[in-house]
């Protein structure tokens, strides 16, 4: 039986993206088959207790966690394993909305330096700053960003986070960031950065996403996820997407416990 969790998964309180409430996406990952669920919505915890509340309701195990905006346009996954872990984050988040427009908060990367212990860091969807930097043919500096995460967070708790929703350049990306990871011995994740709960809720997605830009489905069609891939997985099909890399699935349960 294929067991997977997963660790990056956006609510509505991802606010104009984000299109499922907290409890349905407890419920569908029960029905999947989950242990655990990290809900990780953009740059804010406000949804965490009532998802936790709805977890523990349904016997799933809550992980609370956020993407983090860094300054420059950057993302990046941070779970917390601790209670130090959350007050650690609740700190970063807090950061980002007071030096920043309340509306697009962003964290200057020097603070986590300080605000590391008990959380782990994953390396973010393709606009995290390790991702772009391989995109970039940036190797080097790739290298160097990966290994001061090592440094401030323990080499643990740094994981290289891989994402196939089969769209243009994920195949690429995942072959680049696995490379890093087996030549540094930094191990990899699978995530699905999961927006919504069922695959059918994506044209709602879209209409969310078309305000918060204040703009028509129309004017938006180069700005909307290019498919409908961006829903909770079961752990079968999870599996079936990193079948050359079942690390990748493994380390989610690792990470989970």
């Amino acid at each position: 039986m294929v067991e997977y969790a997963e660790l990056h998964a956006h609510t509505n309180y991802s606010f104009k993206e984000g299109a499922s409430f907290p409890d349905e996406m407890a419920l569908r990952a029960v029905e999947l088959g989950y242990r655990a669920l990290a809900i990780t919505d953009h740059d804010n915890l406000v949804g965490s207790m009532e998802y936790a509340q709805a977890a523990k309701g349904i016997g799933l195990h809550a992980i609370t966690g956020a993407e983090v905006t860094l300054e420059g346009g950057g993302h990046l996954t941070l779970l917390a394993t601790v209670q130090q872990g959350y007050s650690n984050l609740c700190r970063l988040l807090s950061f980002a909305h007071v030096f920043n427009n309340r509306l697009e908060p962003a964290l200057g990367r020097e603070l986590l330096a300080d605000h590391a212990e008990g959380l782990i860091l994953l390396t973010g969807c393709a606009k995290g700053p390790v991702p772009q930097l391989l995109m970039k043919g940036k190797r080097g500096e790739a290298t160097a960003t990966l290994l001061q995460y090592q440094e401030w967070f323990g080499p643990g708790n740094v994981y290289l986070e891989l994402q196939q929703n089969l769209v243009y350049g994920d195949t690429e990306l995942i072959k680049r960031l696995t490379e890093l990871g087996h030549e540094l011995d930094v191990p990899l994740v699978a995530t699905n950065n999961a927006h919504f709960h069922v695959r059918e809720l994506h044209r709602l997605q879209d209409t969310l996403m078309a305000i918060r830009h204040n703009k028509s489905l129309e004017e938006m069609r180069h700005q909307l996820r290019p498919n409908t891939e961006a829903h909770l997985k079961s752990p079968k099909e999870m599996a079936k997407l990193f079948h050359e890399l079942p690390e990748a699935i493994s380390n989610t349960l690792i990470i989970a416990e």
